[in-house]
């Protein structure tokens, strides 16, 4: 019975070890029509290029405002600046989850967490100078709006192989922008890990908000394929 309890309380460690332990907030808007600042619990952040993330806060409530510059008419003397609140609220930091907080063009937002495991290669994605390329903020204004994606998917779908599609994403993608959602959404029309890494990397200089991109973790079943995508990244730079 002892020795039963102890690789019980051995394998519960062992377990607990492939959790990370701390947590990440990020902040980032896809439209470059706005000048964002967050303040939580009353600091103020500075915000690169409309994104920010932070790591290891406390766990619990924290309190998050997020203003948007908006410009109004002075007394004669051009235009003067102003901020509104766009959100307020309290958000509640989990031990050992990424809490993602994304503003749309329209400054709508939209709060939403998943689960960080240790394998998801820190390194690669919490390093700023992987997205120094000084070209990933230049085509927002070019990315695919909705509806023609939503079109473009359709169509993808109607491919039955999936040689077929990945010529056909490739295709698409060498001729437009996308966020790294819909990047995401392309990988997923594809079964084959192969594939969807194919399309990380085909689309990784396409992409307006190469900051996000760790998000494409997601759609990765074996741990390699992730590595396999930081690499491709560090070598881009």
């Amino acid at each position: 019975m002892k020795k039963i309890s102890t690789l019980l309380l051995s394998s519960l460690f062992s377990l607990s070890l492939l959790a990370f332990d701390g947590n990440r907030l990020s902040v980032a808007t896809v439209s470059n029509g706005m000048n964002l600042s967050i303040e939580i619990d009353g600091r103020k952040f500075k915000m690169q290029d409309n994104s920010i993330t932070l790591s290891n806060l406390a766990e619990g409530n924290h309190n998050i405002r997020i203003y948007r510059d908006k410009k109004k008419n002075g007394n004669g003397f051009g235009q003067a600046k102003k901020q509104e609140i766009i959100y307020a609220s309290n958000v509640y930091l989990k031990r050992g989850f990424h809490t993602d907080i994304t503003v749309s063009r329209f400054g709508k937002v939209l709060v939403d967490e998943r689960r960080i495991a240790n394998n998801d290669s820190d390194e690669w994605f919490e390093d700023e100078d992987v997205y120094d390329d000084g070209s990933w903020d230049n085509g927002y204004n070019n990315v695919m709006t909705a509806r023609d994606f939503e079109s473009v998917k359709e169509q993808i779908r109607k491919e039955w192989f999936e040689s077929s599609r990945l010529v056909s994403v490739k295709t698409i993608i060498s001729k437009n922008n996308f966020t790294t959602q819909q990047v995401k959404e392309m990988m997923l029309l594809f079964t084959f890990e192969n594939n969807r890494l194919e399309v990380a990397k085909a689309a990784y200089r396409r992409t307006v908000d190469k900051q996000r991109y760790f998000e494409l973790n997601d759609a990765f079943t074996y741990s390699s394929s992730r590595d396999e995508l930081a690499r491709f990244i560090r070598e881009s730079r």
